[in-house]
Protein backbone atom coordinates (compact mmCIF):
# COMPACT_ATOMS: atom_id res chain seq x y z
CA UNK A 1 0.00 0.00 0.00
CA UNK A 2 2.84 2.42 0.88
CA UNK A 3 4.61 1.60 -2.76
CA UNK A 4 1.45 2.39 -4.09
CA UNK A 5 1.00 5.66 -2.73
CA UNK A 6 4.33 6.96 -3.40
CA UNK A 7 4.16 5.92 -7.04
CA UNK A 8 1.62 7.67 -7.36
CA UNK A 9 3.01 10.59 -5.46
CA UNK A 10 5.86 10.40 -7.96
CA UNK A 11 3.45 10.41 -11.15
CA UNK A 12 1.30 13.19 -9.76
CA UNK A 13 4.96 15.32 -8.98
CA UNK A 14 5.97 14.50 -12.55
CA UNK A 15 2.92 15.33 -14.10
CA UNK A 16 3.00 18.28 -12.08
CA UNK A 17 6.43 19.14 -13.16
CA UNK A 18 5.83 18.54 -17.17
CA UNK A 19 2.47 20.51 -16.71
CA UNK A 20 4.59 23.65 -15.55
CA UNK A 21 6.89 23.35 -18.18
CA UNK A 22 4.72 23.22 -21.06
CA UNK A 23 2.61 26.11 -19.47
CA UNK A 24 5.87 28.48 -19.00
CA UNK A 25 7.97 27.75 -21.45
CA UNK A 26 7.24 27.75 -25.53
CA UNK A 27 7.03 24.03 -26.98
CA UNK A 28 9.34 24.00 -29.05
CA UNK A 29 12.17 25.04 -27.20
CA UNK A 30 11.14 21.94 -24.41
CA UNK A 31 13.67 19.43 -24.02
CA UNK A 32 13.94 15.92 -21.85
CA UNK A 33 16.84 17.60 -19.64
CA UNK A 34 14.63 20.38 -18.55
CA UNK A 35 12.29 18.23 -16.91
CA UNK A 36 15.23 15.94 -15.65
CA UNK A 37 16.63 19.06 -13.85
CA UNK A 38 13.44 20.71 -12.51
CA UNK A 39 12.53 17.15 -11.10
CA UNK A 40 15.61 16.51 -9.28
CA UNK A 41 15.74 20.53 -8.32
CA UNK A 42 12.38 20.34 -7.11
CA UNK A 43 11.38 17.10 -5.48
CA UNK A 44 14.74 15.24 -5.95
CA UNK A 45 13.37 12.95 -8.10
CA UNK A 46 15.72 11.04 -10.64
CA UNK A 47 14.55 10.19 -14.08
CA UNK A 48 16.03 8.95 -17.06
CA UNK A 49 16.06 10.76 -20.47
CA UNK A 50 12.96 8.47 -21.93
CA UNK A 51 11.11 8.84 -18.86
CA UNK A 52 11.20 12.90 -18.67
CA UNK A 53 10.19 12.58 -22.80
CA UNK A 54 6.99 10.27 -21.84
CA UNK A 55 5.88 12.94 -19.34
CA UNK A 56 6.54 15.88 -21.71
CA UNK A 57 4.78 14.15 -24.30
CA UNK A 58 2.21 12.92 -22.03
CA UNK A 59 1.84 16.78 -21.00
CA UNK A 60 1.96 17.69 -24.36
CA UNK A 61 -1.11 15.60 -25.57
CA UNK A 62 -3.50 16.67 -22.29
CA UNK A 63 -3.15 20.33 -23.48
CA UNK A 64 -4.42 19.50 -26.97
CA UNK A 65 -0.58 19.77 -28.38
CA UNK A 66 0.27 18.68 -31.54
CA UNK A 67 3.92 18.56 -31.08
CA UNK A 68 6.11 15.41 -29.79
CA UNK A 69 9.35 15.04 -28.80
CA UNK A 70 11.47 12.63 -30.06
CA UNK A 71 12.27 9.63 -28.32
CA UNK A 72 15.96 9.42 -27.33
CA UNK A 73 18.58 7.31 -29.04
CA UNK A 74 20.29 4.81 -27.66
Amino acid sequence: MLKKLRTNQRHARLMRAADFLIFDHDTDELAAADLIALAFGRYQIRITEAEAVEYLNAGLVRRGHARRLAAPTV
